[in-house]
């Protein structure tokens, strides 16, 4: 392969990279800012924060050490990896859903139209509606990316 089209082909992984790194801004925008998340949802009132939070922190880790690989080892290998964790985070996010008794909801759907929802959830405690919407979007976006770019780095 010449160095051009090897050029080509880092540059298509690195993307990815790209994208991760923006979920990783975004996780940490979602972990300084959400109230209800610093608190376990208003069930505890101390300094602490819970498994929800924590478990939030472990996936923007994960998405910021993948951005480094896809930058500094740009090969296909990274950009199945990077495209398997992007799907595995759309149904993880989205699994989230299901653990609503976890944070005092008494359904599902109002968990998920705390997560998901465009607005403010009534008597929450201060949080930028949206931006879980965005994190899975992007989540989406670098799945089919990573399918497209893994098609055209396929080796001959």
């Amino acid at each position: 392969m010449n160095k051009s089209m090897m050029s080509n082909k880092e540059g298509l992984i690195r993307i990815l990279g790209v994208l991760l790194l923006i979920n990783f801004a975004v996780t940490m925008i979602i972990l300084s800012t959400d109230k209800n998340l610093q608190n376990d949802f208003g069930i505890y009132t101390g300094s602490g924060y819970f498994y929800h939070w924590y478990g939030l922190l472990a996936t923007g880790i994960l998405d910021i050490i993948g951005a480094i690989i896809l930058f500094v080892k740009p090969e296909r290998v990274f950009l199945i990896i990077g495209g398997l964790w992007s799907i595995f985070m759309v149904a993880f996010t989205i699994g989230d859903i299901f653990l609503y008794k976890s944070v005092g909801f008494s359904t599902a759907n109002q968990f998920a139209t705390y997560l998901f929802g465009l607005s403010k959830y009534p008597y929450s405690e201060p949080y930028y509606p949206g931006l879980y919407d965005v994190l899975v979007a992007i989540y989406i976006i670098a799945f089919v990316y990573a399918l497209v770019a893994i098609l055209k780095t396929k080796k001959a």
